[in-house]
């Protein structure tokens, strides 16, 4: 705020001090008029000089020693003022700058600020992004052992059914095998009994055969039942009755009923078989 201030000399008095000067200026210029229009009368002949300009000049008047004061005073005062304003202006700037340094290191505050919650939003968003990715990573893992275990039972469980399948086929077959063996075995048995019998038939007990003797005789066949190769195994230690027994078996052949064997039966028990004879094994 300005502030005006005001001398404290009376005006009349300067008033008079200024009046003076000017009235003693006025005499005196008056005065060298008349001078000069009383020098051109008297010699109107006398060659004329060219005007002489005079200057004049106010001349201040010493002015009293309580005035003097008065004014030192007042322009002390004023260049007080005018310093104290300066100051307070200077005060003004000086409290705008700081203000203004004040708001500029309060947004750079507020920036940074901002700035870190930027990052720290970054970062957060950054982990739960990871945690999400590691969260999906788990499930995956989870539903792919998941899977595999599924997977797992599914071929234990077709291993399972494919075992108990293969053993009750091979219990099958074994049964089918078995059935199929005691049919074997009792045609092979028949035919052999009927063989045996044919050769009871055709056989003439020797005067030197005796209860308890045994003869074993291999007999090479054929398909329609002809001999084709009779072999002792083991003697009965009479010879006599091992002929009686090669030439029963002579007699009694072909035996035209292995025509009516399958041929898978024939090949594993008839293309060579054979016997055992005892005396009382062939009495009729």
């Amino acid at each position: 705020m300005k502030r005006w201030f005001t001398t404290s000399l009376p005006f009349n008095r300067v008033t008079k001090s200024y009046g003076v000067a000017v009235g003693l200026s006025l005499l005196l210029h008056l005065l060298m008029l008349a001078l000069l229009m009383i020098n051109w009368n008297n010699d109107a002949t006398i060659k004329r000089l060219p005007p002489v300009p005079i200057s004049a000049a106010l001349v201040p008047l010493p002015e009293s020693s309580s005035a003097a004061v008065e004014k030192q005073q007042a322009a002390k005062a004023q260049r007080q003022a005018e310093a104290r304003r300066q100051a307070e202006a200077r005060k003004r700037a000086e409290a705008k700058k700081q203000a203004e340094a004040k708001k500029r290191l309060e947004e750079e505050r507020q920036k940074a600020l901002a700035l870190k919650q930027a990052e720290e939003k970054k970062r957060q968003q950054l982990l739960r992004e990871q945690e999400e990715a590691r969260r999906r990573q788990k499930e995956q893992e989870r539903l792919q052992r998941e899977r595999e275990r599924v997977q797992l039972e599914q071929e234990q469980q077709r291993r399972e059914q494919e075992a108990l399948e293969q053993a009750f086929a091979l219990e099958q077959q074994e049964i089918a095998n078995a059935q199929q063996l005691a049919g074997d075995q009792l045609e092979q048995a028949r035919y052999a009994a009927l063989i045996q019998s044919l050769t009871s038939q055709y056989w003439n007990r020797p005067p030197s055969a005796r209860n308890n003797m045994m003869t074993e005789i291999r007999i090479s066949l054929s398909p329609a039942g002809d001999v084709l190769e009779i072999s002792m195994v083991k003697s009965s230690g009479s010879d006599e009755f091992d002929r009686s027994v090669i030439q029963a078996i002579r007699r009694a052949a072909p035996f035209t009923e292995l025509k009516n064997l399958e041929r898978r039966i024939f090949d594993q028990y008839f293309r060579r078989i054979t016997f055992r004879f005892r005396p009382e094994d062939l009495v009729r």
